[in-house]
């Protein structure tokens, strides 16, 4: 009776500690599961900026966001900045994060300078981020080392073969085509169109991705993607064209509820990013037909976007009515008066009416700027940064001739395919360059400018200047003699005393597919400026100097 009640002691015991050894696994295999959900969370809201993050559909929403991080509601976080921002003195800034070694570019979190409370950099950031990258640039006059000379950000235009063509003649820093913020997160085929799952190549930096949009949510996931692979991110305030007005963007978000949006817009995104949110705009329009700009305004305006955390201004001299054959000159005096205003605490950039280095000169002397950024005259010669048609050569174009940037172009689109990124509109983008490049051999010779009008193939694009180089040496082509072309068009229309110093000869008219193949606008795609039906070169589609 004994050995049997120590038996069932004995059995008792052991089940006893297997139950309890059976609970100790279970809370074991809990507790290690929910270390690696919590280090898998963590991991993925890290690394979640690649393109190969899952594309999450919001069924009641209007738009499709890429789930980058699990970000609280604009509505009750708007403005609470994240504790990461830190207050500092401007005159102790530390190095931009760019870092040209990175294969694939990529910005790193032990680089970041401190901020301020409102999320912009210090003062000196884009000063420290050229300095940083002046080594590229071996030819740069040293006065100029520390100033952007900049290729604006350009629909169907500023792609990623043509940036890459820019910098080899000192071109310091690009912006991306202007992306629409809603269509890249939504649309895989339009975000491969502008941008690679790795980010771009090390060679086309420093690097600034523009976006347009209304809603600050949807600007941040998109931001979100790139902001490891670029040293800033910009806003577009600066599309003049009906289509922007229909999607509330470009220079009609100035005018959005009195200019709240765009202020809340950088508010939030200012503290959320890694990388420094900078905004393009122009002036504001008169109220009233044919008025005076509102310059103060405008001022008012600058003001809250700098208080807000934008890290730099860009200033278009211009209104969003001033664009085409009304585009006048655009007013760097008003650059100067932001300039002085903001000198202490943010880079300015002053953009248009800039030809040559001449002109670049004048404008850093006239407005003190931080920069120049170019849009129309470097489209059609990339080499606009080098002392070449400029008055101590007596505008002799002393650099490469229109014939060798067109086959330049064309090996770096070979490079750099359509369908691997970066690129834009693949050959109506290759099509439009060439227009620009070939611009007076294109007036004067209509089986070149038929070829390129049906360059629809690399092969097809090749032939084209094959007989531009064909024609060149059969009579005798001197290069130092070309003179902008494509640029002047509509100049001598609106500038006094405007002297075209091109020397060869000019028709009378232009060709038709200079003219638009469709005079309205697609009502059915309010996506973007510039993404109108367009005439066979991409003339209509916001290439215009005054459409930036």
């Amino acid at each position: 009776m004994s050995s049997g009640r120590n038996s069932s002691l004995s059995l008792s015991a052991v089940s006893t500690a297997t139950a309890a050894a059976l609970v100790a696994a279970a809370v074991w295999m809990y507790n290690n599961q929910k270390s690696r959900k919590f280090e898998d969370e963590k991991n993925s809201t890290s690394s979640c900026n690649s393109l190969r993050c899952g594309v999450v559909k919001k069924i009641f929403g209007d738009y499709t966001n890429i789930d980058v991080m699990k970000q609280p509601h604009s509505k009750t976080t708007t403005d609470e900045p994240p504790a990461a921002a830190t207050t500092i003195d401007d005159s102790k800034s530390t190095p931009s994060n760019a870092d040209t070694k990175e294969t694939p570019s990529t910005n790193k979190d032990a680089h970041q300078p401190q901020r301020k409370e409102n999320g912009a950099f210090p003062r000196d950031w884009l000063r420290q981020l050229l300095l940083s990258h002046a080594h590229n640039h071996p030819n740069m006059p040293q006065s100029l080392q520390d100033k952007a000379l900049v290729v604006a950000p350009m629909v169907d235009a500023s792609d990623l073969p043509y940036r890459l063509l820019t910098r080899r003649y000192n071109t310091n820093l690009c912006f991306t085509p202007m992306i629409h913020a809603r269509m890249f997160i939504e649309k895989e085929g339009y975000r491969k169109k502008f941008w690679k799952d790795y980010g771009m190549p090390k060679e086309d930096r420093p690097l600034i991705a523009q976006f347009c949009g209304h809603d600050k949510e949807v600007l941040y996931q998109a931001m979100k993607v790139v902001e490891n692979h670029v040293d800033g991110v910009d806003i577009n305030c600066g599309c003049p064209q009906n289509i922007a007005k229909k999607g509330q963007y470009g220079a009609y978000l100035m005018e959005l509820e009195g200019g709240d949006r765009i202020v809340d817009i950088v508010k939030y995104l200012a503290p959320r990013l890694k990388v420094p949110v900078s905004v393009k705009l122009r002036i504001l329009p008169s109220e009233e037909e044919n008025g005076e700009p509102r310059f103060e305004d405008t001022m008012v305006l600058y003001r809250r976007l700098v208080d807000a955390g934008a890290s730099m201004l860009t200033i278009h001299g211009r209104t969003r009515e001033q664009r085409q054959r009304k585009t006048g000159a655009a007013d760097w005096d008003f650059t100067k008066r932001v300039v002085d205003e903001f000198n202490d605490r943010i880079p300015v950039l002053c953009n248009g009416s800039i030809s040559n280095m001449d002109d670049v000169e004048r404008c850093l002397e006239v407005t003190g700027a931080d920069g120049v950024m170019v849009s129309e005259a470097i489209l059609e010669y990339p080499p606009l940064f080098m002392q070449t048609n400029v008055e101590s050569t007596n505008y002799t174009r002393t650099g490469p001739g229109r014939l060798q940037m067109a086959e330049d172009y064309l090996e770096l689109c070979k490079q750099y395919p359509p369908d691997d990124g970066g690129q834009g509109s693949g050959m109506k983008c290759i099509r439009a360059h060439l227009h620009r490049f070939l611009h007076a051999d294109l007036q004067t010779h209509t089986t070149v400018r038929d070829a390129v009008v049906r360059a629809f193939t690399m092969e097809a694009a090749d032939n084209a200047v094959k007989m531009v180089r064909d024609i060149h040496k059969e009579i005798n082509h001197d290069a130092t003699k070309e003179q902008l072309s494509w640029y002047v068009r509509h100049r001598m229309d609106w500038e006094e005393g405007f002297e075209n110093k091109n020397s060869e000869p000019q028709p009378e008219k232009v060709f038709v597919e200079e003219k638009k193949v469709e005079e309205g606008e697609d009502e059915s795609d309010d996506d973007g400026c510039g993404f109108s039906p367009c005439d066979p070169f991409g003339e209509s589609c916001g290439v215009e100097e005054g459409d930036y």
